[in-house]
Parts: C-alpha cells; sequence; structure tokens
C-alpha cells in the first residue's frame, strides 16, 4: 500500500505529534507491505528517518525570517505548505491509490483517501489555554477536515468521547490506537546515566522531574506549588527539574517559579537532546506530570517504562494510561501533590514498588501494536474505496 504522510511536525524539535510520528511510521515502515513516503515541505523522502539537523535548522530559520519580516505570516507558511504539497501530489505521489496520513488535525488539501488523526480535543473543550489564533483555525478548519477525512484515529478513549460530543460523528469512522514507550526507556543503572546527567547538572536519584512544553493545560503552577510545600529538607535533596521548551502563556508560569528558582530548587533544562532524554527520566526519583487535559500523555508513560513512580492528574485520559501503577491527584489539589510527591520521596520501599508497577504496565502499549491498528484502518479505508485486495 502506497502512503503518504505529513511529516513536517519532525522538522522542528520533537512535541508531542513529533514523537507520535516518528514513533508509529518507524515501527510501520518495517512492514513489507507499507511503502511509506514522507512529506517534508521542501521535499518528499521514502521511508522513515529523522529529517537532518540542516534541513530542520532551515526550516526553523525560515519561519523565524518570515515572523521577523512578513505580515501574516502563518497566512503566507499555511499558502506555501498547500503548494509545495500540490505539487508533490501533482504524480505518483497521489491519486486514489495513495493514502495521505495526516498526523496533525488538519490535513492539506487532497482529492485521494485519507486519515486524520486528532490527538486531543483541547482548543474545544479548553479554548483559554491556547493562542486565539489556534483556537479560530482550528474552530474554523476542523469541521471541514472530519466530513472529508474517510476515517478519523484517536490516541484515547477520552479523546474519542470528546470528538463524539463536539461533532457527533459515525463511532464507525473513529478508532482509537494507543501509543507507547520507546523501548530506550527502560530501567538503567545510575553508574550508567551519571555522565549524562551531570551535563544537566543533575544526580541521579536526586532529583523530581516533570516534562513538557510550559504553556497553561500542563499546569506546572500547581506543581510548583506543591513543590514549594515540602519540608525544606527534601526541596535541597530533589531539587524539582523540569524540562520542555517555553511554548504560549509562559509568563505567568515564569512569574510563579521565581523564588524557587532563586533558592536553587527548581531547574528549566528548556528543550533537552534527544540523546539525554531517557537518562533524564530513568534517573529521577520520582515524575509528576500534573496537566489538565492530555490527548494521551505519552511522557507519564515514558517514566513509567523507566521504572519511576509517577504522580500525575486524574483528567481525561491519563488514568487510561497510568491505571492503577500511579498516584493520582486532582490537578487543582495543591495538598494532595504535595503529599503524593513527599511520600515517594520519603518511602522509598513504596517508591520502588510503585516504579516496579508502572514498569509492567508500560509494557501492555506497544508501538508495533499501534502500526498495526493504524495500517488496519488504512486498509479498512481503502477496502471500503473499493482499492483494496
Amino acid at each position: 500500500m502506497k502512503i503518504l504522510v505529513n511529516g513536517t511536525s519532525l522538522l522542528a524539535p520533537l512535541t508531542g505529534i513529533g514523537q507520535y510520528v516518528r514513533h508509529l511510521f518507524t515501527a510501520m515502515d518495517k512492514r513489507t507491505d507499507a511503502d511509506i513516503r514522507m512529506y517534508y515541505g521542501a521535499y518528499c523522502e521514502q521511508g522513515v528517518k529523522l529529517p537532518s539537523a540542516t534541513a530542520s535548522l532551515a526550516a526553523q530559520r525560515g519561519y523565524g525570517l518570515a515572523q521577523r519580516f512578513l505580515p501574516r505570516p502563518r497566512a503566507i507558511k499555511k499558502l506555501a505548505e498547500r503548494a509545495m504539497f500540490k505539487y508533490h501530489t501533482r504524480g505518483s505521489l497521489g491519486g486514489d491509490e495513495v493514502l495521505y496520513h495526516e498526523p496533525a488535525y488538519l490535513p492539506l488539501p487532497y482529492k485521494g483517501p485519507q486519515v486524520i488523526s486528532v490527538c486531543d480535543m483541547s482548543c474545544f473543550d479548553h479554548p483559554q489555554t491556547h493562542p486565539a489564533e489556534r483556537v479560530r483555525v482550528m474552530q474554523r478548519d476542523m469541521p471541514l477536515a472530519l466530513e472529508q477525512a474517510d476515517h478519523i484515529i484517536v490516541i484515547s478513549e477520552a479523546s474519542r468521547k470528546a470528538l463524539h460530543k463536539w461533532f457527533n460523528i459515525d463511532p464507525a469512522r473513529i478508532s482509537t490506537t494507543y501509543l507507547a514507550a520507546d523501548p530506550r526507556f527502560q530501567p538503567t543503572g545510575f553508574d550508567a546515566i551519571a555522565p549524562a546527567l551531570a551535563s544537566l547538572g543533575l544526580t541521579p536519584g536526586g532529583y523530581v522531574l516533570s516534562v513538557g512544553t510550559l504553556e497553561p493545560r500542563k499546569n506546572l503552577t500547581t506543581l510548583f506549588a506543591a513543590y514549594a510545600g515540602l519540608p525544606v529538607e527534601l526541596r535541597k535533596r530533589y531539587p524539582l527539574a523540569v524540562a520542555g521548551m517555553k511554548g504560549w502563556g509562559t509568563e505567568g508560569l515564569m512569574k510563579s517559579a521565581e523564588a524557587l528558582i532563586q533558592r536553587g530548587e527548581l531547574r528549566l533544562l528548556n528543550y533537552v537532546a534527544d540523546d539525554l532524554i531517557a537518562p533524564l527520566y530513568a534517573g529521577a526519583a520520582a515524575f509528576c506530570y500534573p496537566s489538565r487535559y492530555e490527548g494521551f500523555g505519552l511522557p507519564a508513560l515514558e517514566a513509567m517504562a523507566s521504572g519511576v513512580p509517577v504522580v500525575t492528574s486524574n483528567q481525561t485520559s491519563l488514568p487510561e494510561v497510568v491505571g492503577d501503577a500511579g498516584i493520582m491527584v486532582d490537578p487543582d489539589d495543591v495538598d494532595g501533590m504535595r503529599d503524593a510527591l513527599r511520600q515517594l520521596l520519603e518511602d522509598r520501599a513504596y517508591a520502588q514498588d510503585l516504579g516496579q508497577r508502572g514498569w509492567l504496565r508500560s509494557k501492555l502499549f506497544s508501538w508495533d501494536r499501534c502500526a498495526d491498528e493504524t495500517f488496519a484502518v488504512y486498509e479498512k479505508v481503502m477496502l471500503k474505496r473499493g482499492l483494496g485486495a
């Protein structure tokens, strides 16, 4: 089967959708019946591999220049993407026999069979946690995208329910495919990861970790308040390390972090290089993911796969992922989050047991299975169009 995938999310530092694209299609590329072409804007490439650093940097610089010197840079970027996609799909990369998968909600114009992934519905459920322009675009363009798609993939039952709530889509047109942690996320001896952590100013087993883009829905202000309520000796022994790029609406977040930063209790690591991510997880004494809203919550699963005990919120998809293998708290419950962290940091036997339970649960999720279930959706679409075997 010929499959065309929008891989432009791989050109920037990898956030949630980029990780989804990377791991899903790396797994699917192992199939002998999948002929995958990745669209990267300026070019297409057969098979799946991360674009070169040069290509990624060129894409980022190009858009940076557009933001500085051109009016309405997002609109111009969208027009350019549409033009390039039309150019690339004019021949053998387009048509009824090529299935187009758009993993980032809104597909580019395409007349052949198409599948879209809707990772979450936060722009509809919690529009206040996004820039106004992003909300306008999603609310304007999503109805047509859903109408034109042959099939819709969601990554949790929570996202399926939210999609149905807002658009009342026929359940037969929606499939749930769970994500997974990369195999590199696994329990690792402290001696092996000490050099990598030293480059980040951290000590194995000596910090609390949180990972995610610095934006309102990640709810880090609640985590900061909860962490600040820990006994001073715990804060000195286990600084809070937060890894993630600055996103939208970080001003209030940074203000809430000032006191912790001044005391040296909070380390903002910003975007962490890909080769340091697995050691960063494996070396944490505890992982806290207080997000108010997640389509899946992959960082929580990556921590579990690393054998690290997890505290997370009890909202949206996170109970589906973590189950009874982590501590669930209300995202507004500062005292509950503080007490959960304190229990893990003071009772290391309990923390070790919870980490083991999380590791076992993480084995229930598989990228190979996600790829197989996604490919089954493709087969269903092509068969319905009369193009399948």
